[in-house]
């Protein structure tokens, strides 16, 4: 597996390598690297990449490998309580076949693995502190 790109710049390099085999996605695309490069949206990030991995012929589906290492090493989970304050972060595996399954896992994760006090657990995407740090 090759390494993920060091900055956030990077990811124009690695989606132009996808705009040909995944012109039929391009708006995936583009809505993908406006929501990495404004660093606000890691969720439509991921949602982007499973959108892309669905349009993708299964073929052309490892060329999405390096994006695939770019967002889990930018992109993680938090789990907040009622009040909103961070109980733990999981690291985002992307490889699963979509969003849901991706998400599913995160909950039983979280619900199964742990063992918090707070009644209600909130989970939600965010972009890593290195991450924020580099853009």
């Amino acid at each position: 597996m090759q390494s993920a790109p060091s900055a956030v710049s990077d990811l124009d390099s690695l989606l132009a390598s996808l705009a040909s085999p995944l012109r039929r996605a391009s708006d995936s695309l583009l809505d993908l690297r406006e929501a990495a490069r404004s660093g606000t949206a890691p969720g439509r990030c991921i949602r982007c990449y499973f959108n892309l991995l669905a349009a993708a012929p299964r073929a052309e589906q490892p060329r999405l490998t390096p994006l695939r290492a770019w967002l889990e090493a930018r992109i993680e989970a938090a789990a907040t309580d009622g009040e909103g304050r961070l109980l733990e972060t999981l690291p985002v595996h992307l490889d699963t076949e979509d969003l849901e399954s991706c998400c599913r896992r995160l909950m039983r994760e979280v619900t199964e693995d742990r063992a918090h006090a707070a009644p209600h657990i909130r989970l939600g995407f965010r972009f890593t502190a290195a991450a924020i740090a580099a853009a």
